[in-house]
């Protein structure tokens, strides 16, 4: 596994993991772009290179992508369980009439746990942009660093235009 896989699959994991446990899930979209800062971070930590900005939403893309398929592994299972218990909570009190309206619920629900997803990859991957645009300007190469002097031999031997 690459270094940049691994740093997508651990910032990945920190997106999507807090982002179904109940409690710690209020606060969702801040660990989404912590998840991507972390990937950049955990990548540029291993690499001499330079990240540009484009290449750090890159990398919070791919993270996002895994923290968005660890959320639907398990709000989508826990949505449809409670979806089928809130239709046969409803069929039980009102008789049968009310479980379309629980139907129409649990699907809202269903849909919505998508919508979710799209979001938490979208903020991992400014996530990804902030920490490039951050810990990608202080390192050798990085923006602001100047050229490197030319070699002694640069320009010949003439020491003229000629």
């Amino acid at each position: 596994m690459n270094e940049r896989t691994k740093a997508a699959l651990i910032g990945g994991v920190v997106a999507g993991i807090p982002s179904v446990i109940p409690i710690i899930s209020t606060c969702c979209f801040i660990w989404a772009i912590g998840g991507g800062f972390l990937a950049v971070f955990l990548y540029l930590k291993n690499s001499p290179t330079v990240m540009a900005p484009g290449d750090g939403a890159k990398l919070g893309l791919m993270a996002g992508a895994i923290g968005a398929g660890i959320y639907l592994i398990v709000a989508v299972p826990m949505m449809l369980l409670g979806g089928a218990a809130n239709i046969a909570s409803q069929m039980e009190r009102s008789g049968g009439e009310a479980a379309g309206m629980a139907g129409l619920a649990a699907g809202l629900g269903f849909a919505i746990v998508f919508v979710v997803a799209a979001i938490l990859i979208g903020l991992v991957a400014v996530g990804g942009l902030i920490g490039a645009a951050v810990l990608g300007k202080n390192r050798p190469g990085g923006v602001g660093t100047p050229p490197p002097p030319p070699p002694a031999d640069f320009g010949g031997t003439g020491g003229g235009y000629g």
